[in-house]
């Protein structure tokens, strides 16, 4: 039965054996609006634009934990530290899906550099290691990810992101199995004050055709904010709450995916200083 269970979770979690997994939007805020994230700022900018950090002002530390479909064999984790300095914010994260029989890990230095309204650059390389059970081994690779985003408007705000643009692969594999290249371009409109609307296109070359993601957030009273959001391929509905205080944030999302179930989210962040 566990054999069984584990094959079901290989099949499910990945298009194949070596597809990688790992990089999809982190934050109980964005998987709250469809996984739209690409032009948004703040810590979790770090794992989905890295040019999101550029303006973080204060040290920062986030915690994330997505269980999918429900079941402990494909829990997400995520842990993420950030530092604002005058040369640009510095980052460092640890990502992880799978349990211990399948497991895929990513490893991040980030760096990002605000360059004026007009400007946001940030740049993550990436150590990723997967680990199949105890007769497999191990397989690693090097990577990088890149970002910028543009503040056009006061309302407006342009992303676009690409994770590992020159084909890197798992070299310690027989066919030197490629890592996936990930691309996304989105915006993110202020309407009012209270609420804002996100939307972006990502392509995956894993995966056939393309993604579209949606998400609107509005600030029902102050500091609590209600989300909503859609995503295509796979289909998925989603929806959350988010509190803030001044020294933290926790953010609470669910999602319904359109053949393998619910699966729910949360992550938390923590800051240091005025």
């Amino acid at each position: 039965m566990k054999k069984l269970l584990f094959l079901l979770i290989l099949i499910l979690s990945t298009s194949s054996i070596f597809a990688y997994d790992i990089v999809h939007p982190i934050g109980g805020r964005a998987a709250a609006m469809g996984g739209s994230s690409v032009a948004s700022q703040g810590l979790w900018a770090m794992q989905n634009n890295p040019a999101g950090m550029a303006n973080l002002e204060k040290i920062s530390l986030g915690l994330y934990y997505e269980n999918r479909w429900l079941l402990p064999e494909t829990a997400y984790k995520c842990g993420a530290f950030a530092l604002p300095t005058k040369f640009g914010t510095l980052g460092l994260s640890f990502n992880q899906f799978g349990s211990s029989k399948y497991n895929e890990n990513k490893f991040g230095l980030a760096y990002a550099k605000d360059f004026g309204r007009y400007l946001q650059i940030g740049l993550q390389l990436d150590y990723l290691l997967l680990k199949i059970g105890n007769d497999y081994g191990k397989f690693s690779a090097v990577t990088f990810e890149l970002g910028l985003q543009s503040h056009i408007t006061d309302k407006l705000t342009l992303g676009t992101y690409i994770f590992n643009p020159v084909n890197f692969s798992f070299e310690q594999t027989l066919n030197h199995e490629k890592l996936p290249i990930v691309m996304r371009f989105g915006l993110d409109y202020q309407f009012t004050k209270d609420f804002i609307g996100q939307c972006e296109i990502e392509k995956d070359t894993e995966r056939e055709g393309v993604s579209l993601r949606g998400g609107l957030e509005y600030e029902a009273i102050k500091n609590l904010y209600i989300r909503a959001g859609v995503q295509t391929n796979p289909g998925i509905l989603s929806f959350g709450l988010g509190y803030a205080i001044r020294f933290a944030q926790i953010n609470v999302a669910a999602q319904l995916h359109n053949e393998l179930g619910a699966s729910i989210q949360i992550g938390m962040i923590f800051s240091i200083g005025k």
